[in-house]
């Protein structure tokens, strides 16, 4: 495909890169974006004449013909072309990544490999030449305030990070923004790389605009040929966050002490770690996905990695979290959210972990005995508690119960339900207060995470996207607190539930879609940001049709919980408002809104969608076209959620795609039920297809179930583990 900025990076370790060919250059440092610097990566090949051909991560050289890249989710390819020698040069960049196998996915190591073979016609133009045996490779590295030294087959950098996150607001550098988030007080943290050859014969190479190594190789047929295999290896030794006023050091320390033991390793182990990388993209590539929903999975994965940390702390124990792209807030609970359906289908631990330390970013609050959830722990490099500038209550309580909730039957881990037991009545007690009048709608703590849109979608009173999700949240709690044998508060829950269904329903349903809100007057409504009224008079946009409205349904119903609202009129709702809210890069918030939309909100409706049997046209196309406008030409903005009005680039929650596998299939996965049929599948019956069950497999024996519908429609379940029961057949949407 075209060439585009595109990051690969490694679980919770920090090392990556960024590759901006506009700019020529790849964005760098071994504590990953937003700590990196610009680095001049010189790789390519040389002519018999002396002169340089180059991939354009480089100021320096000739670039190559037709430069274009392929991604998998788990690396990503290089090629170009030598049109005057009529070679092919590729350049092959992986990041090996493994479920559940922490220390392959910790090691913060990357493996290239470079292939040469005969290109006899690139377009229209015939090479002419006398076919050459060898040609001469090269990778070649400069980087400001960095010590680097080439010999006996390998590359050394030495440098010192400063601790301090930096993003520059606009694409443009020379008329961006810079802003600075929380830093520790000047300190730096100091990084060894090191860039080992395992491919013998590579000699140092230095000139004026970098250090590196060459190395002689034959040029062969397609299909065939000598490669150049590299390891690229990082280390940082220092602490680089505090968490809880706790120094935290990355957790690959645990496995690798030096930089000498993060080659070894990954040497060592090269053939094995990239035989089960390759298993797991290979496994997710036989999914029935259409091509932008493959781009989609790949840019938003490692995006993800690339905004992770996994951290053992000096007083605190382990810790994992994420950044919220740009904006830098550790694992904001909303975010998370989305991001539970790769926990879900890969690792569901990451999700018990998030959970154990969200518990201790809960604030009293006095009228309702309960507790309020902090939106985020911390931002930068300081995980000390909250920064984003208000608080959220309904949207973050409902969404730590909806995760516990799916995490739990999921897992059937019934001990994180017992010990969390108080938190979740705390927690439950204050979204039963936020209903000030008995309407079934909250009325305060309404502000959430919508916030660049309209006052009727991000502050309003009585919300229906948040009084829904309030009902599903509190049947959640209901739940929970039945399963810790809490009765008198389950029962207390499940009364709002009953009393709230049939108000919501009457007061917000406006015959093919749900409203906004059903508070019309914004009198006295205060900006959350400004902290200023807004005029008197009609709330514009109450009336509006949003994809928000069914958002708190999509865990409860993975979990096989019932759904106690109307099933048809929640099926119209996600249908009638994706046609009313289209855009050309996927759906805005509301259909009065034609510039502020959330790409991993729409994935999230269409996988709610699709486990609700409604009817979702696939709109993968357009979220795609939004990422390659966000990342072609001068703009480098990785994962970007938002449209022109936003910035909310290099963003985690692209991980959302990871419910393409879990919505294709259907499956649902009850284990604390009880009951035989705690796991089915109800993918479509009429097109042949194999879903990878993920999160079935049993990683660790290699053993990954598949759910295959044949040419008949017939559905089987392929290398069974646990009993998976199949439904549905015969009225598939």
């Amino acid at each position: 495909m075209q060439l585009m900025s595109w990051p690969v990076a490694r679980l919770g370790s920090r090392f990556g890169l960024l590759f901006e060919p506009y700019y020529r250059r790849v964005q760098h440092s071994a504590l990953g974006r937003f700590l990196d610097r610009p680095l001049d990566l010189a790789v390519g090949l040389i002519e018999p004449d002396g002169t340089e051909r180059v991939l354009p991560f480089t100021q320096h050289g000739e670039l190559l013909f037709n430069c274009e890249q392929f991604e998998r989710i788990n690396s990503i390819t290089f090629r170009g072309f030598d049109e005057k020698i009529g070679i092919k040069f590729e350049l092959n960049i992986h990041s090996p990544f493994y479920p559940q196998d922490e220390q392959l996915c910790l090691c913060p190591a990357f493996y290239m490999e470079m292939r040469v073979t005969w290109a006899r016609k690139v377009r229209w133009m015939w090479t002419g030449q006398t076919e050459m045996e060898k040609v001469k490779v090269f990778v070649r590295l400069n980087r400001p305030d960095t010590q680097i030294t080439a010999g006996d087959g390998q590359i050394d950098l030495s440098y010192d990070v400063p601790l301090v996150p930096r993003y520059e607001r606009s694409a443009r550098p020379m008329q961006a923004a810079v802003y600075e988030t929380d830093g520790l007080d000047g300190k730096v943290a100091h990084v060894n790389e090191r860039i080992v050859s395992i491919t013998e014969g590579a000699q140092p190479m230095n000139t004026d605009t970098g250090t590196g190594l060459t190395l002689e190789l034959p040029v062969e047929a397609e299909g065939s040929g000598t490669k150049w295999r590299l390891v690229w290896g990082a280390h940082c030794a220092d602490p680089i966050l505090e968490v809880r006023r706790s120094p935290a050091r990355l957790r690959y320390l645990q496995y690798f002490e030096d930089i000498d033991a993060v080659l070894n390793y990954a040497i060592e182990k090269r053939d094995d770690n990239l035989a089960h990388s390759r298993r797991f993209e290979r496994l997710l590539e036989q999914a029935p996905l259409v091509r932008a929903r493959r781009h989609l999975l790949a840019l938003g994965f490692q995006t993800f990695l690339a905004d992770s940390f996994w951290c053992d702390t000096e007083e605190n124990g382990q810790w994992f979290s994420n950044w919220d792209g740009s904006y830098m807030h550790h694992s904001a609970v909303d975010v998370d959210y989305n991001i539970a359906l790769l926990y879900l289908s890969i690792w569901p631990d990451l999700l018990r972990m998030l959970i154990d330390q969200w518990v201790y970013y809960g604030n009293y609050h006095p009228p309702s005995d309960g507790l309020i959830l902090s939106h985020d722990m911390g931002r930068g490099l300081v995980a000390n508690g909250q920064r984003y500038p208000h608080a959220m209550p309904v949207e973050e309580n409902s969404d730590f119960l909806l995760l516990l909730q799916a995490y739990a039957r999921w897992t059937g881990d019934l001990d994180a339900v017992k010990h969390y037991a108080d938190f979740v009545e705390k927690l439950a007690l204050y979204l039963i207060w936020t209903d000030r009048d008995g309407s079934g709608f909250p009325s305060e703590g309404v502000a959430n995470t919508v916030d660049d849109a309209s006052p009727a979608v991000q502050y309003s009173r009585k919300q229906t996207y948040l009084a829904i999700k309030r009902v599903a949240a509190l049947q959640a709690a209901g739940d929970l607190m039945g399963l810790a044998e809490r009765e008198d508060i389950a029962t207390r829950c499940r009364d709002v539930v009953r009393l709230a269904v049939p108000q919501i329903e009457a007061e917000a349903w406006l015959g093919d879609h749900y409203a906004v809100c059903i508070d019309k007057d914004a009198t006295g409504l205060v900006d959350v940001w400004t902290g200023k009224a807004l005029p008197s008079g009609d709330l514009e946009g109450w009336d509006d049709y949003s994809i928000y409205t069914a958002n708190g349904w999509l865990l409860p119903v993975m979990v096989a919980r019932d759904l106690p609202f109307d099933t048809k009129r929640i099926q119209d709702d996600v249908t009638n408002s994706l046609r009313e809210t289209q855009t050309p890069y996927g759906c805005a918030h509301t259909s009065s809104d034609t510039l502020n939309l959330r790409i991993s909100q729409n994935m999230w409706r269409d996988t709610t969608g699709r486990y609700l049997k409604a009817v979702v046209p696939p709109h993968d196309a357009r979220y795609w076209d939004m990422m390659v406008a966000a990342n072609t030409h001068d703009s480098s903005l990785g994962y970007i959620e938002s449209y022109i009005t936003n910035e909310s680039c290099f963003y985690s929650r692209g991980a959302v795609a990871f419910g393409f596998f879990l919505a294709g299939p259907r499956i649902t996965i009850d284990r604390l039920s009880g009951e035989r049929g705690a796991i089915t599948v109800d993918p479509d019956h009429y097109r042949f297809s194999r879903w990878p069950l993920l999160p079935l497999a049993d990683w660790k024996a290699g053993r990954i179930p598949i759910c295959v519908v044949d040419g008949d429609g017939r559905v089987f379940i392929e290398g069974e583990i646990e009993k998976v029961d199949v439904l549905g057949g015969e009225d598939d949407d």
